[in-house]
């Protein structure tokens, strides 16, 4: 399964350009008048400049105060962490400081923030309990990079209220606009603290009590990166980081998926900014549904994990014109591959459409890819049975179908019509067609 967490990265904003866009917007909306009601002509621009220096002023404050936060994660100093958080919001400070404690094994090369200050939140309910002076900025940004793994720094939109008291300005909630639909990104260490077991190329993150699975998961792991590298070749980072959260419902926060994951065992994310005709991932994880995993034989665990790797070995060329049918029937045929389960017991739910004359009419859309989707099985079935049928044709043209598909900056349609031309050399049509006739030749 592979939902895309943020859709586009948020980047680090030039502080002369922060400045400028302040300046431009508080002069817009600061326009004295005189007595007479017509604009002053004196005392705009004074009254102007006053507001971009109090903005400015203000911009350098809370840069400072997010530097000092960045250095205290960095360099384990509790006491320059607590020093950033406003004084007298002890729930607040109480969780902040559990926050920093679950974060002292995880392995992180880098951690920053950024924001634009040039627009902020209106004030709300939460934000008037203060009775002091707040400001809240409209994009924010969490970075951070895991040593070893991460080529460059995560981006993490997050929803922070900053608070002035006595002339200092203080961090003091990051949920008085949750209830906007403004939620903070959240990961394992906003959960409890974070153990973490290594192999060579595999990072496992995770809480106390679950090491014994967390070695078993990473074990797993290194057996299946070569799986997935045999068929997509060496062009990827060959490298993972696996999430093991306590609950399903700590997994939905830590890969921002929201949907049904009662039938998923783990799932691939990233964030995801699109370029023209490529896709640029950063962060890729795998998270493991820890309801689900334990059901899974050993096979099952490495048909599960193999899957959801080449997600992320196939990530930089998924782009817009990808169908889901493709992605996730690519992943299915690695992960199954060698396995030597019979296709009549993988694709069950399928066969028995089939024997009962019920044969899929196209390919599945996106939409039933869902995960409250009823026959949700039969859309992966029917996937992956349609790679299957291509990799007929030697499994390489099978890898060129799913770049040429994957790397295509036209519309999902054409994407496919093309790739079937210049791969398959048929219309895709007639591959239809002949998909339809392998089903019943394969679950009849």
């Amino acid at each position: 399964m592979l939902p895309r967490k943020l859709g586009v990265l948020l980047a680090a904003v030039p502080l002369v350009a922060v400045l400028l866009a302040d300046g431009a917007l508080l002069a817009h909306r600061s326009t004295p008048t005189n007595g007479g009601g017509r604009p002053s002509t004196t005392n705009a621009p004074r009254a102007s400049r006053a507001l971009n220096d109090g903005a400015q002023v203000r911009a350098a404050a809370l840069r400072s105060l997010l530097a000092r936060r960045s250095d205290a994660v960095l360099h384990h100093n509790r006491a320059e962490w607590l020093g950033t958080l406003d004084p007298r919001h002890r729930a607040f400070r109480r969780q902040q400081a559990q926050t920093f404690a679950n974060l002292r094994a995880v392995p992180l090369a880098a951690w920053s923030y950024s924001f634009d200050s040039s627009e902020a939140q209106s004030p709300n309910h939460a934000t008037s309990r203060y009775h002091a002076p707040v400001w809240a900025p409209t994009t924010f940004a969490l970075h951070y990079r895991l040593r070893g793994f991460d080529t460059r720094p995560t981006n993490l939109a997050q929803f922070p209220t900053f608070l002035q008291r006595h002339g200092t300005w203080y961090l003091t909630s990051f949920s008085d606009f949750a209830g906007d639909g403004q939620t903070s990104a959240r990961e394992l260490w906003d959960f409890g603290p974070v153990v973490v077991v290594r192999r060579p190329h595999v990072l496992v993150l995770g809480h106390p009590g679950e090491e014994a699975s967390m070695q078993l998961i990473a074990d797993e792991a290194v057996a299946d990166i070569p799986r997935v590298t045999a068929v997509w070749g060496t062009r990827w980072a060959r490298r993972v980081v696996v999430l093991v959260p306590s609950t399903q419902h700590e997994l939905s926060q830590v890969v921002d998926d929201y949907g049904d994951l009662d039938h998923i065992a783990a799932v691939a994310t990233a964030e995801v900014q699109t370029h023209p005709g490529h896709p640029d991932p950063v962060g890729d994880r795998v998270g493991i549904n820890p309801d689900n995993w334990p059901k899974l034989s050993p096979l099952g665990r490495r048909i599960v994990l193999t899957h959801e790797l080449t997600h992320v070995a196939t990530r930089s060329v998924t782009g817009a014109a990808m169908p889901t049918w493709l992605a996730e029937g690519f992943a299915d045929y690695v992960g199954y591959l060698g396995s030597g389960i019979p296709t009549s017991f993988a694709a069950q739910e399928l066969a028995a459409d089939v024997r009962a004359g019920h044969v899929p009419s196209s390919l599945p859309s996106d939409n039933q890819f869902d995960g409250d989707n009823k026959h949700l099985s039969q859309a992966y079935e029917g996937a992956w049975l349609a790679c299957r049928l291509i990799a007929e044709r030697g499994q390489s043209a099978l890898v060129r179908f799913y770049r040429a598909v994957g790397s295509s900056s036209s519309s999902q349609d054409d994407a496919i019509a093309s790739a079937s031309t210049r791969v398959l050399h048929e219309s895709f049509q007639r591959f239809t067609r002949q998909w339809r006739d392998f089903l019943r030749a394969e679950l009849a």
